[in-house]
């Protein structure tokens, strides 16, 4: 394998592992609109859409292995393909938490006494669409940064995800409080936290990649998730 011949496999490899990050962010998107609207069918063409994903990942998985196997790289290019390799698994899983958010959409509209999102009690109706819009441009500025290379610019997207952890924090009182105040709406109440908690995570794993990102051009190993 010549080195241009390598060079080409490298940067496809890349590319398609950006591509794969925009098939995830376009997933999570359709899942707050399913989640929003109470869109039935939309939560199963995501859910059944993770499949895709997941193989997808597999076969970047196996490309990775296979570059290195055949051409032994030199220290850039092999934490290139490392960084690829430690990417593929925290996309896989934000494809997870999207498809994980329609399945607590539907079982919530199989429970008796269903209440819909926008007929819920407290901030629900308001921070749910909220966090999902600042975890997915997240997710977004994200993949931008990896797709730029700018290191200064993925250490500020910790700052974003802190946003969407106070969030959090604050639907997980509310939940709290009207399972108190309110019990009728309990049972959709400690949902739609779940569901919160699924984006949370997504936020979380997106500083992952960022951290990624400084590794890829810096060769440093940054916790900045703290």
């Amino acid at each position: 394998m010549s080195r241009q011949f390598f060079q080409e496999q490298l940067d496809r490899l890349m590319a398609d592992t950006l591509a794969l990050g925009s098939r995830v962010e376009e997933a999570l998107a359709r899942a707050m609109q399913a989640v929003v609207t109470n869109d039935i069918e939309l939560m199963q063409r995501v859910i059944s859409g993770d499949k895709n994903i997941n193989s997808a990942a597999q076969g970047l998985h196996e490309r990775s292995l296979t570059l290195i196997a055949r051409q032994q790289p030199m220290a850039s290019d092999l934490r290139e393909i490392s960084v690829v390799i430690s990417l593929l698994p925290e996309m896989e899983r934000m494809a997870d938490h999207a498809a994980t958010c329609c399945k607590i959409a539907l079982r919530m509209n199989n429970e008796p006494g269903f209440f819909p999102l926008q007929a819920m009690a407290g901030s629900f109706p308001k921070l749910i669409p909220e966090m999902g819009e600042r975890v997915s441009q997240l997710l977004h500025n994200g993949l931008d940064a990896l797709a730029r290379r700018d290191a200064a610019y993925a250490e500020q997207l910790c700052n974003d995800d802190h946003a969407i952890d106070n969030i959090y924090r604050r639907l997980f009182r509310e939940t709290i409080d009207i399972a108190r105040s309110q019990p009728e709406y309990g049972d959709e109440a400690i949902h739609l936290l779940t569901l919160a908690h699924n984006l949370e995570r997504i936020g979380d794993r997106v500083t992952n990649l960022a951290e990624q990102v400084i590794f890829l051009l810096r060769g440093e190993v940054v916790e900045l998730n703290t």
